[in-house]
């Protein structure tokens, strides 16, 4: 019978290599609206439209994987996982790049691929995919801590205090809970109506 382990193995990795697809689409669309000053380096139009579109497809297949990375992960930790700080903030840091993506998709989504010509929403649209990476590799790196004892992150000079986890009290956390509730009902209901940025 096939092991959760080998399930997560191939999650992660569809997981990994879309969302790095994604990202380094993301952050070569930036030129859609500055222009590379060295002319080896400019992208055609063309170029930039499969980009955007790659970007785009990467991310979607990316967070669609993540839920069953997630699962998978957790079903495939060592042990029981009860108290492991360790799996504790792969969870958080799961639900934050899962958040992040989701970010970066509603964008697209909601702008259209004009998106990338404003100048402003074209460096939010790459520094959410970039932080959203950011997140995904330290999920990842802290899964490879929890599983071998290595991480990608060992070759840094730092690494976050994974090891422990802060763990509110359940009040807290349902009243977070309420106002991000709260939060997102707010600015859907008063944000101005988006228009595409086709």
């Amino acid at each position: 019978m096939v092991g959760a382990a080998t399930f997560h193995a191939m999650f992660v990795e569809i997981v990994i290599g879309s969302l790095t697809l994604s990202t380094i689409c993301a952050i070569c669309c930036i030129q859609r609206a500055y222009p590379s000053p060295i002319t080896n380096f400019r992208l055609s139009e063309a170029v930039l439209s499969a980009m955007d579109k790659a970007a785009f497809a990467g991310a979607i297949l990316g967070v669609t994987v993540m839920p069953m990375a997630i699962l998978s992960g957790t079903l495939a930790a060592p042990g029981d996982g009860a108290g492991s700080g360790l799996l504790y903030n792969k969870l958080v840091y799961s639900g934050l790049s899962l958040g992040f993506w989701g970010a970066f998709l509603t964008g697209r989504i909601r702008l259209g691929p004009g998106i990338w010509e404003d100048k402003r929403l074209n460096l939010l649209q790459a520094g959410t995919a970039a932080i959203a990476f950011l997140m995904t590799t330290t999920a990842a790196s802290i899964g490879g801590k929890l599983v071998r004892d290595e991480s990608v992150f060992d070759i840094l000079p730092l690494w976050l205090p994974t090891d422990t986890a802060t763990v509110l009290h359940p009040v807290i956390s349902g009243l977070l809970l309420i106002v991000g509730i709260a939060s997102i009902a707010v600015a859907f209901r008063f944000a101005p109506k988006v228009r595409r940025l086709d």
